[in-house]
Parts: C-alpha cells; sequence; structure tokens
C-alpha cells in the first residue's frame, strides 16, 4: 500500500488502516507501507516499488497527490503489466467512471470508506496460496463501494514498530467520523451523523503515540467539540498523561496535540477548563471560512458570531493554546470588498496565526454540483482552485493571493507583532488596508517574485514605511526594533535603528540586572542562571517616552504585554529601558518575555 504524501513529514493514516483491518481479518498476504512525497522523481517511486516484488498495489488519493499518483500508476503498468493496481481515498470516490474509462491502467476503485471493501477484494484477489490470481479469474466489477466499519469494530492503525515508522513525521489520529454540520464546500457534508470510536481505543492510541515520542499528532476529526463532554474527556487525558510524562512547568511539553474545533460551540464548562491548559500543550484550529451572512447562507456554513468571536477573543487573551483561524476566499456572492470585512473581523480576534486559503471545488461536494448557478469558475485541473466568481474577478483573487504572501511573511512569521499592532490600529483603517497596501508595495517593486530571508523583511518594511509614511517612521523603526530584539538573541541591530549603545551597553545591562526589582520581575528559572548564562540569555535596550506608553496602554493582546517595574535612579542616558528574557520564550511565537523598566 503506497501513498504520495504532500511533504516528507506528512504520514498517511489510511494506509495503516487498511493493513490493520487486513492483518486483523487473517488476509493471506504479506503487507508493504511505503510512503513516498510528490517532489520525489517519479522513476525512483516506481523504482522503490518494483524493487519489491509485489503482485498487488493500493494507492490512496488525494488532490494534493492525484496527479503524480496517476503518473507512478501509468509507469508502473508500462514496468510490470500484470500488477494489480486499487486506488481509493477522496479523490477518487467521486466521478469514478470518468477515472477509469481515462486511466484503464487502474484496475479497481473503491469509493468511499475502505478497510471493509479493500480486505473483501483481496480474499477475492488470492488464491489459497497467498499468489494473485490473473487473467479471467479477476473480478469484474471495478468500481467498488466502500462501506462504512463498525469504528468498535477497528483496529488501531499503529503498528508494532510505531517508533520507526513515525520517524521525523507528524502523525494522524481519528477519534470520530463523520461530521454535525453541512458544510457545501466539504466533503463530509455527503454523510450524515457523527460516529466514535469507543473511548478505551482513543485513550490506548493517545498513550502509545506518547510513549514512542511523537512530537505531534494531528487530530483529523471534522468538528472534535462536537460532543462537548467527550471532548473535554479527551482533553483531560491528555492533559493528565502530559503531566504524568513531563514537566510542564519547564515548557517540556512531550507531544503537541493539534485539534480542529468549531469555536462556537463551546460551552463555558469547555472553555473554562482550556484556559487552564497548560502553555505549549494544544493548538487550535478554527474555520470561520468568512463573517458575510448572505456568504455562509449559501454555502450551509451555520455558526453564531458573536458567540464564535467571544469564545476566541477569551482563548487568544489567554494565550496559552494556539489558534490557528481559517479564511476561505472565492466564496458565492463574497465580495472584494466584503472579503475584506471577514479578514478584519478574524484579525481582530488575535489568533496566532491566520491561513487565508483559496476554495476547492472538490469533486463531490455541494459547491461543485452547482458551480455553474452559482458563477462559479475553477480550474479543471486538481486541486481544482476558484478562479473567478459571479462576485468577485480573477484579478481580485490574484490581489487576494499577494494579500496571503505578505500576511505569511509579517502576520505568522510573528517577527512583527508589536509593529503590526502599531501600524493597524494606529495609522490605517483597517488590518486589511494594511495588507493590501503592502502586497501592492511588494508587486510594484517585483518583489512578490522572488523569496525573502526573515531579515530582509525588515530592510523592506523599512523602505516601505519610509517611502509611504515618513512622518510616522520613527516610531514604527522602533517597534520594528522592538520587534527584533524579542526574536534575535544576539543579532547586532540594523544601522537605521536608533539608540544603539555601544560601550554603554555593558554598563547598562550591569546596573539594570543588579536592580532587585528587576531580577524580581525575571521568572525564577531566569533569575536563578549563572551571570554568564543571563548575559547571553537577556538584551537590554532604551525606547523612547511615546513608544513605551504605546507598550503600557495600547490595545495588546494579555500575551504581548510585559512585566513592568519602577527603579529609583535613572540609569544610563534613559529614563525607560525594556530587558528581553530569551530564556523565556512564547511555545508558539518564539517571542521573549520582556520588561519595562521605568525611572520612578
Amino acid at each position: 500500500m503506497a501513498s504520495l504524501n504532500a511533504k516528507y513529514i506528512h504520514s498517511n493514516l489510511a494506509v495503516d488502516y487498511l493493513r490493520s483491518y487486513c492483518e486483523a481479518r487473517q488476509v493471506p498476504a504479506d503487507f508493504h507501507i511505503l510512503e513516498f512525497h510528490i517532489n520525489q522523481p517519479v522513476e525512483f517511486i516506481v523504482g522503490e516499488i518494483l524493487s519489491l516484488g509485489v503482485d498487488i498495489i493500493g494507492f490512496s488519493c488525494y488532490i494534493w497527490n492525484i496527479t503524480e499518483t496517476l503518473h507512478v500508476v501509468t509507469r508502473l503498468k508500462l514496468a510490470k503489466p500484470e500488477m494489480i493496481v486499487i486506488v481509493g481515498g477522496p479523490e477518487v470516490s467521486y466521478e469514478a467512471e470518468a477515472l477509469l474509462e481515462a486511466h484503464p491502467e487502474i484496475d479497481y476503485c473503491i469509493a468511499g470508506e475502505g478497510e471493509k471493501a479493500f480486505a473483501e477484494l483481496l480474499l477475492e484477489l488470492l488464491s489459497k496460496k497467498g499468489r494473485a490470481v490473473t487473467g479471467g479469474s479477476l473480478p469484474e466489477q471495478r468500481i467498488i463501494p466502500g462501506e462504512p466499519a463498525d469504528l468498535d469494530e477497528l483496529p488501531s492503525p499503529y503498528p508494532s514498530n510505531i517508533e520507526e515508522r513515525y520517524r521525523n513525521k507528524l502523525v494522524y489520529l481519528e477519534t470520530s467520523r463523520g461530521c454535525p454540520f453541512d458544510c457545501q464546500y466539504c466533503l463530509s457534508a455527503n454523510t450524515r451523523g457523527v460516529r466514535y470510536f469507543p473511548m478505551d481505543r482513543v485513550r490506548a492510541d493517545i498513550v502509545r503515540l506518547m510513549d514512542a515520542g511523537v512530537p505531534q499528532v494531528k487530530l483529523i476529526d471534522r468538528t472534535f467539540n462536537a460532543n462537548p463532554k467527550r471532548a473535554l474527556e479527551i482533553f483531560r487525558f491528555v492533559v493528565e498523561e502530559s503531566r504524568r510524562r513531563s514537566d510542564l512547568e519547564r515548557d517540556r511539553v512531550p507531544t503537541v496535540f493539534h485539534f480542529e474545533i468549531s469555536a462556537d460551540i463551546l460551552t463555558d464548562e469547555l472553555l473554562d477548563y482550556l484556559t487552564t491548559v497548560p502553555p505549549g500543550l494544544f493548538q487550535f484550529e478554527i474555520g470561520v471560512q468568512s463573517t458575510t451572512p448572505a456568504v455562509l447562507e449559501i454555502i450551509s456554513r451555520r455558526n453564531q458570531w458573536d458567540r464564535l468571536a467571544r469564545n476566541v477573543k477569551i482563548l487568544a487573551e489567554k494565550g496559552n493554546i494556539h489558534l490557528h483561524l481559517d479564511l476561505i476566499a472565492g466564496l458565492p456572492a463574497e465580495t472584494y470588498v466584503s472579503f475584506g470585512r471577514s479578514f478584519d473581523d478574524v484579525y481582530r480576534l488575535g489568533g496566532h496565526r491566520i491561513q487565508l486559503g483559496f476554495l476547492k471545488l472538490l469533486k463531490g461536494s455541494g459547491l461543485r454540483s452547482r458551480s455553474r448557478e452559482l458563477g462559479l469558475v475553477f480550474d479543471p485541473y486538481p486541486p481544482y482552485e476558484i478562479i473567478a466568481t459571479d462576485s468577485m474577478s480573477a484579478l481580485d483573487l490574484v490581489r487576494l493571493k499577494e494579500v496571503e504572501n505578505v500576511l505569511e511573511l509579517f502576520h505568522n512569521s510573528h517577527r512583527f507583532s508589536i509593529t503590526l499592532e502599531l501600524l493597524c490600529e494606529r495609522f490605517y483603517p483597517s488590518p486589511f488596508a494594511f495588507f493590501e497596501r503592502l502586497a501592492a508595495y511588494f508587486r510594484q517593486q517585483g518583489l512578490h517574485r522572488v523569496s525573502h530571508s526573515q531579515l530582509a523583511l525588515y530592510q523592506i518594511l523599512y523602505q516601505y514605511l519610509r517611502q509611504h509614511h515618513p512622518e510616522i517612521l520613527h516610531l514604527a523603526v522602533e517597534g520594528m526594533k522592538f520587534d527584533y530584539l524579542r526574536t534575535e538573541r544576539h543579532r547586532p541591530l540594523f544601522p537605521w535603528m536608533p539608540d544603539k549603545l555601544g560601550s554603554e551597553y555593558k554598563d547598562v545591562w550591569h546596573r539594570l540586572t543588579k536592580q532587585p526589582d528587576v531580577l524580581a520581575a525575571l521568572h525564577p528559572a531566569t533569575r536563578n542562571l549563572p551571570r554568564r548564562e543571563m548575559a547571553q540569555n537577556l538584551r537590554v535596550a532604551k525606547f523612547s517616552p511615546e513608544f513605551i506608553d504605546f507598550l503600557r496602554q495600547g490595545p495588546l493582546l494579555p500575551r504581548l504585554k510585559g512585566n513592568e517595574v519602577a527603579v529609583g535612579d535613572v540609569i544610563g542616558s534613559s529614563e525607560s529601558w525594556v530587558v528581553f528574557d530569551h530564556y523565556r520564550v512564547d511555545p508558539w511565537t518564539k517571542e521573549s518575555a520582556y520588561t519595562l523598566v521605568l525611572s520612578k
């Protein structure tokens, strides 16, 4: 069984489910799991498969790998025509007749959940001696409908060699199948209801993954908190297991767990508990998609915006859980202007990351079946991305692609947090207006055509502000200096960053770090470091009273605020200093903690 994953670090849970179910059914065959990635040469992949000498091979197919998979299948059958090829997965579960007509080299296609159908097909294909049957003995039905399995009977997909199997991989976990919602861009709308794996099985799988030292587990439940009581039970179990295995007070989290949740249905009990979860343990992906009522109506996306916003803001203010907020561009009835409003709504929730994605018209989805009616023009080749709509031109979507680029570089990198707060809140009418204009600058300068190092981004933003906003340059440069010192432990300041201390630095550093109140404001772990090691982890810098006032009084999220102490004497050449503690960094953004030191 083979899969071509999007990246090397990804793993494929489906092929392990097929293997474990077939072994439980005692299918008389030796099973090999082969995982490749789509950037590997086709001839290499085919060579690896041929080297095993297998008679039957199954491929797990998705929008991100179908093109490469079909190339592999074609070459494989040319090299070994007698090999039996079976395909399955969401990308081939719809329009299967057209697929087999276009690709006669595929012998069988399983449409839908595949465990039972795959095992039964193998039993039919294999003789008593475990050899593949050939010629006229092959089953005639080439499209085989999948059948939902009883989740109580499905064995765990994880193999006995779990550490070797998933070394350096992102591992997936499933505690349920199905979704209670009917979103028309998603294939989960084609199934009704939610089925749950037994809780004992879920606990056992979590323990096995944590015992194996897996660094990150991504749960693929479509709406993990559809059953709030069950979700709370699993959350508590993960936290208890993490506490048992590690010293969470020192931020040594053994395994990070990623969940897809619906924020508007979070109960108060769940929300209260989540604010107590140790930092660095949970990641939440929250699909907002749009905040335009007419759009949500068309795509059957039901959410209570007021409650969603309230719940996300509570979690964002606490800052202990990484919040990944999703938006979809190109939805029917969404205009460029209304998308900008959705962007601003989501940006102001305060999440750690905003994913600006573009609508994919998946085979079998409601929006694809209504694409003509809704005026949706999409690429006929995978991943079937939207090109234009009745309400948004192709050029509008190109502009949003460019906004996505600068959003990734400047917001999602967490290297400009304070600078962006300053610009978006004080000097631009909205966050979208800032990113839109920065994206336009990238195009004008040809910057969108090449990649940029993290350090180059500081220079680019400085030149943009110098050219377009000289009246605020002094304050914006202080913001960039502050962000730079929060994310760079040792690198020297740029020449255009103000107030380089030079020979004064060591004296100021020693005087600040000997102040009892300054030491008291540091985390105990930092405070107890030897002086040499402390010097390697603490940086100090001075800032203007205007910028310090912004840090103290600006509308910053609690996670962006630092400690504050007052000292009796003026130290060095300034009445206001900042101490950056790189021994204590945010587990999600890697920004250092900081302390404002003000003269009384």
